[in-house]
């Protein structure tokens, strides 16, 4: 299912196209037409074996996303979501849909089926390499489930002209195949496909590690206008792994602790906190280096607590609910918010450790040096 499909109601894909209605919005009608014409339609088999609500956090309430998910940064990612699909249906809806009622009737494209047709782009549609990158829905391809292990990707084949993936290991009769839906963290993919790896699976994992310069700062107003320069904010936040962080990180902390003697060298530090540039980004400052650090897991320690609240408190939650339907999702959601929040505070207890271990082995460092100058002191006396 592609954009230059032809529509039931040519019309009003010539309405769209007129209006230049951007890729994702246009296929979302495209898929809300397709599904309301039911059986009539060539993707009837493919539409009706569709989720109605699939648990992606676009179908998730306000209240639920601050409930489970307050500790995690991904709740601010599902909120933007959210507030982009109910905008561009806004949009689409007062420079379209109001003019063209016999066309997209209120009853057929509105923001619920709105919401239903960009949950489902977001969970299945597929970008094809081979094609520049285009995206397209694959019916029945787009059902196979995800798993970390693999590292196979549906593509377009020019001689079988077909949507094809080969597998990266071989599989027994009647075992299941898995494909890849990329390389992301298991906040990503609760945000976009509903589910969350088992923990310590996924090698893509991270979580996002909230960064601020402090207002006190006397260099705050240079700091922020470097920062914006190179588009960031007084708050950032940048993905941790298992494995470390980026160096963009730690740009943004040098930045973050850097007095008013360095602001020679704000715009630097601005430009390599960014993803954006190709400025030399392993720079060090060995003489804010332990501030840096401190700073860092001072962030970390403070995200910790959140998560630990959150499941500490996780287990009395919702025991007031007593109509079984909505007890049931409360418990779902709540069980994926668990593990999503257990799985980014493991990342962080490991960053824990090792920032702890190089601020040991600075402060050891320099404590040797200390010992040793004074030493010499001693015998020059």
């Amino acid at each position: 299912m592609e954009l230059d499909q032809e529509w039931g109601c040519a019309e009003a894909g010539e309405v769209l196209k007129k209006n230049s209605v951007p890729d994702w919005p246009l296929l979302a009608i495209y898929l809300i037409s397709e599904a309301s014409l039911m059986g009539s339609s060539r993707w009837s088999n493919y539409i009706s074996a569709l989720p109605r609500q699939p648990y992606s956090l676009l179908y998730w309430t306000r209240a639920e996303l601050d409930r489970y998910l307050e500790a995690s940064q991904i709740r601010e990612r599902a909120i933007e979501r959210i507030t982009n699909v109910i905008g561009t249906y806004d949009d689409l809806r007062s420079r379209i849909f109001s003019k063209h009622p016999e066309l997209f009737p209120e009853e057929v494209f509105n923001l619920e089926t709105f919401k239903w047709s960009f949950g489902i782009l977001f969970s299945r549609l597929v970008r094809l390499p081979s094609m520049d990158g285009r995206v397209a829905l694959v019916p029945w391809a787009d059902m196979l489930n995800h798993s970390c292990e693999v590292e196979t990707f549906l593509d377009y084949d020019s001689s079988s002209r077909g949507i094809v993936f080969t597998t990266d290991r071989p599989y027994q009769a009647g075992e299941q195949v898995f494909i890849s839906y990329g390389r992301k963290s298991n906040g990503e993919l609760l945000l976009s496909y509903g589910f969350v790896p088992k923990e310590g699976t996924n090698p893509s994992d991270s979580v996002e590690l909230l960064l601020s310069l402090k207002k006190s700062d006397k260099s705050y107003s240079q700091k922020l206008e470097a920062l914006r320069k190179h588009g960031l904010s007084a708050s950032q936040c940048f993905p941790v792994q298992i494995t470390g962080w980026p160096v963009e990180l730690m740009a943004y902390a040098y930045l973050a602790v850097s007095p008013p003697s360095m602001s020679s060298q704000f715009e630097k530090l601005a430009a390599a906190a960014s993803n954006k540039t190709t400025t030399r980004k392993d720079m060090r400052f060995p003489e804010i280096e332990e501030q840096a650090l401190q700073y860092i897991l001072d962030s970390c320690e403070s995200s910790i607590s959140k998560y630990s609240k959150f499941l500490q408190e996780s287990g009395s939650m919702d025991l007031d609910v007593t109509s079984p339907k909505q007890l049931n999702r409360r418990l779902f959601l709540k069980q994926l918010a668990v593990d999503l929040c257990t799985s980014e505070r493991r990342i962080l207890f490991r960053a824990q450790y090792i920032l702890r271990r190089r601020l040991r082995d600075l402060r050891s460092g320099e404590l040797r040096a200390l010992t040793l100058f004074n030493g010499l002191r001693k015998l020059f006396k």
